[in-house]
């Protein structure tokens, strides 16, 4: 597994309002990836997962505009806003035929941007990014019902982006085991073998984000099949094999809108496995390459 410890986020810097770090070129010169965090996270959140694509392309970790410290375009969220956000981004910085890594909510942002300039993005990979039935029970809270434990995943998903955390809040939960099976449950199969330090590292600074419920009202009219329709591109798609909020249900629908090259299922994850197993993460994007 590799660890995180603070390297890639010392490296972070504010370019043109947009919170990142740049690791490589690398050897290979000719490889972009650009990695996109879930909801309420930061550019932490890939600190197993960076510094390894780093060492065989260009990688740009963002905070996603309107979190952590990014500017929020045009002072409010909107799919296209933080997707036109994301794309001058990249030409400024001249990224383009990037290889787009999106984990949770973040996945609807790429895919736009994908729709939008596939000039920037060449390759989508999709980590645990494709919630069919979550969006829709954004929509009808009352099947919530029916489905307690997608509820409960997407409930705790909001909540954990609103409550803010600070590296003493966040190696506090990562040096526990106790404390890293409560608040994290819901999001890892395993709290308690998580590595301390990447988990503290990926933690830090996350939550407290004021933009959480207005992404939120965003979720709740985005089609999400329409967006895998808009999006002409190859796709990867990569869920934890027990995360509530990506089915094997969910993957079916993918596969009838979008061009799905490879599918991976992680075992013994839930919706983080760039924290729970980056390695096969790691692995799985590298053999594209």
């Amino acid at each position: 597994m590799v660890t995180g410890g603070g390297a890639m986020s010392r490296r972070a810097e504010l370019r043109g309002g947009v919170h990142v770090v740049d690791l490589g070129p690398g050897q290979g010169g000719d490889t972009t990836f650009l990695l996109l965090h879930g909801l309420g996270g930061t550019l932490r959140f890939w600190s197993g997962v960076a510094p390894a694509l780093g060492a065989v392309g260009r990688t740009l970790a963002i905070d996603v505009p309107g979190f952590g410290r990014s500017a929020l375009p045009g002072g409010q969220v909107t799919l296209d806003g933080v997707a036109d956000a994301i794309i001058e981004f990249c030409r400024r910085e001249g990224a383009t035929g990037c290889t787009v890594v999106a984990h949770s909510l973040s996945g609807l942002i790429a895919l736009r941007v994908a729709a939008k300039d596939p000039a920037v993005c060449r390759r989508l990979v999709l980590v645990d990014a494709t919630p069919v039935a979550g969006i829709e029970m954004l929509l009808h809270p009352a099947r919530a019902l029916r489905a307690p434990a997608l509820a409960a995943t997407l409930a705790a998903q909001f909540v954990g982006g609103l409550v803010p955390l600070r590296p003493w809040s966040a190696g506090l939960i990562a040096r526990s085991k106790v404390l890293r099976s409560l608040a994290l449950g819901v999001f890892v199969a395993e709290p308690a073998l998580l590595d301390p330090g990447l988990t503290a590292e990926a933690l830090s600074y996350t939550g407290g984000a004021r933009t959480v419920l207005r992404a939120l009202r965003q979720a709740r009219s985005i089609d999400l099949p329409a967006l895998l329709d808009a999006a002409r591109v190859p796709v990867d798609v990569v869920r934890g094999e027990r995360d509530t909020m990506n089915t094997a249900a969910d993957f079916a629908i993918v596969r009838r809108h979008a061009d799905v090259r490879r599918e991976l299922v992680i075992r013994h994850c839930r919706h983080w496995p760039l924290i729970e197993d980056p390695q096969a993460l790691i692995d799985f994007i590298l053999a594209k390459e």
